[in-house]
């Protein structure tokens, strides 16, 4: 009778343990993520020619993300100069760690809603009220030290494939 309830603990524990195994692997596997590539796939199925890179001076002044935050950057913003206001853009980062990351999607978290209280305003700008849903409708991916964020009519598109390529290179 002892040996059975011994084996029986030893199976459960056992069981346990590789359960956890199990799940701190597969959480813990860091995505191998390429962010040139990444942006190369998104401009496969999104148009981006309209859209320019972003310099580090833009990003810090704009986002609050400093060259030491992260360890690459792309920040693509669309040309519009007729609406001052536009606020179609791409960021993928690879921030220095997963506390970087936190921080900078905590900053984009600001910005999104400064440019929502500065969107409000329909009357300033006609082209304001759909500037306003587009970014209202946009998405911060956090996948452990990388944040992605599109502000695009085509956010939900650009968000599945950036979830896509995410998955495929973990």
């Amino acid at each position: 009778m002892k040996n059975y309830n011994f084996v029986k603990i030893f199976v459960s524990v056992a069981f346990i343990l590789s359960l956890i195994f199990l799940f701190s692997c597969a959480s813990g596997t860091p995505a191998n993520i390429n962010l040139t590539d990444l942006a190369e796939a998104v401009g496969e199925k999104i148009d981006l020619s309209d859209y320019e890179p972003y310099s580090l001076d833009k990003i810090r002044d704009e986002f609050g993300i400093k060259p030491d935050d992260v360890i690459e950057i792309i920040v693509l913003k669309k040309l519009d100069v007729t609406n001052i206001s536009n606020a179609e853009m791409l960021i993928l980062a690879q921030a220095s760690d997963e506390e970087k990351a936190k921080e900078i999607e905590d900053k984009l978290k600001i910005y999104k809603t400064y440019k929502l209280k500065e969107l409000e305003n329909y009357s300033i700008n006609p082209d304001n009220e759909r500037q306003y849903y587009i970014v209202e409708d946009s998405e911060i991916i956090l996948e452990r030290q990388y944040v992605f964020f599109a502000v695009s009519p085509e956010n939900k598109e650009i968000n599945n494939i950036i979830r896509e390529y995410i998955k495929n290179n973990k």
